[in-house]
């Protein structure tokens, strides 16, 4: 009845080529369309490409309707992208060892080895 179409992605294995997010409550489509846009709407200095989700499409799309010479970017949509953090158990360690007693360090690093309790 219809030809091949290219089914709607709500997870993408790689995340979004702006924000890097993987899950979006709407679809991820590809950034060839608006790649060119990319450097001057989120202040880039590399190219990009890949899935977008739909949330920094709309971005680039509200970008394109601002007035002629406007300086407004979304780079702050950059900044929120940082590389993965220290796993949660070592950042529960830092906290342990910096905050609570030596009695409550011991439970909580068997804890975290063993996932049991140490008595």
């Amino acid at each position: 009845m219809f030809g091949f179409h290219k089914p709607k992605m709500y997870r993408s294995i790689e995340g979004c080529c702006i924000c890097r997010a993987k899950s979006s409550s709407s679809r991820f489509t590809d950034s060839k369309r608006y790649e060119k846009d990319f450097q001057s709407c989120f202040g880039l200095h590399e190219t990009r490409s890949g899935d977008i989700c739909n949330a920094c499409v709309l971005l680039v799309k509200r970008w394109k309707k601002l007035p002629a010479g406007s300086k407004k970017n979304w780079n702050h949509i950059l900044m929120l992208t940082v590389p993965p953090q220290v796993p949660l158990q070592l950042n529960l360690l830092v906290i342990v060892t910096s905050q609570m007693t030596a009695q409550i360090q011991r439970w909580l690093l068997a804890l975290t080895e063993r996932q049991c309790f140490p008595f």
